[in-house]
């Protein structure tokens, strides 16, 4: 009877140390063997991120992520905004979908929200991130990629000066010089599958919410070359106005881990 109890206890050892279920670091330290797998790792305790697809539409972005705890994460992200004025997508969009194929200052496709025509600005965000697997864990074989979703706050800040747009109404082509000063706040829910791997992480996400948008728009000059001999009109007048607008958001952020 001893002899089979000596005999279960070996293959209990054997199988909890070697076995390819192994699922029990502490029985393993205790009996002093150990298997390769069940080495106690930590991953993805800082990354450092850069969202290639937002440069088309004129910011960097990167991302600086901390994880708090397994499972949990805070992710922040700066934006730098610059402009692109020449670019395809303004012309074509931005600057000529007002009558007789120019600007217009008003609706969805108003050149006053164009990305691109910004002299500066910045971008931030900040994202409590909820993951389904512990990619960070420090008590299990790391899991290499994880579902999450997070609440997204964001602050935008961006502006230009003195910039001349082509603008037709009253029958004719007005040339018209103004500033734009805009705050953008907005709070929405972010998707996505983050990977973690040999030091690089791939981030693909998506999501949508809610913006609040405060523009200042200041009109310098006015001016129209037809009826001739064409005259100029020096308004310095201030608009302001406020707005909600629904938004979406995807795209893919590369990185590393930092140790």
């Amino acid at each position: 009877m001893k002899r089979v109890l000596v005999i279960l206890v070996f293959l209990s050892i054997y199988l909890e140390c070697f076995g390819t279920n192994n699922g029990s670091i502490l029985l393993n330290e205790f009996y002093g063997c150990s298997n390769a797998d069940s080495i106690p790792v930590k991953r993805a305790f800082r990354t450092l991120k850069i969202n290639l697809f937002q440069v088309i539409f004129s910011e960097i972005p990167i991302s600086y992520e901390i994880f708090t705890k397994p499972g949990r994460s805070l992710q922040f992200q700066v934006g730098y905004i610059f402009p692109r004025r020449n670019s395809l997508m303004n012309k074509a969009i931005f600057e000529s979908m007002g009558e007789e194929g120019e600007a217009t200052d008003e609706g969805l496709f108003s050149y006053r929200r164009s990305p691109f025509i910004n002299d500066a600005g910045i971008n931030i965000k900040t994202e409590i991130r909820i993951y389904s697997r512990e990619i960070n864990t420090t008590n299990i074989v790391a899991h290499y990629k994880s579902f999450y979703y997070a609440p997204q706050f964001t602050y935008k800040f961006c502006y230009y000066k003195n910039q001349t747009f082509t603008i037709h109404y009253d029958s004719w082509e007005h040339f018209q010089t103004e500033s734009k000063y805009s705050h953008i706040l907005g709070f929405g829910i972010m998707f996505g599958r983050q990977l973690c791997k040999k030091n690089l992480t791939a981030d693909w996400y998506y999501g949508a919410g809610l913006r609040l948008r405060m523009m200042s728009v200041t009109i310098h000059e006015i001016y129209t070359q037809y009826p001739l001999p064409g005259r100029s009109d020096y308004p310095e007048n201030t608009e302001t106005s406020v707005s909600f607008y629904p938004f979406i958001n995807l795209g893919l952020r590369i990185g590393f881990e930092l140790k």
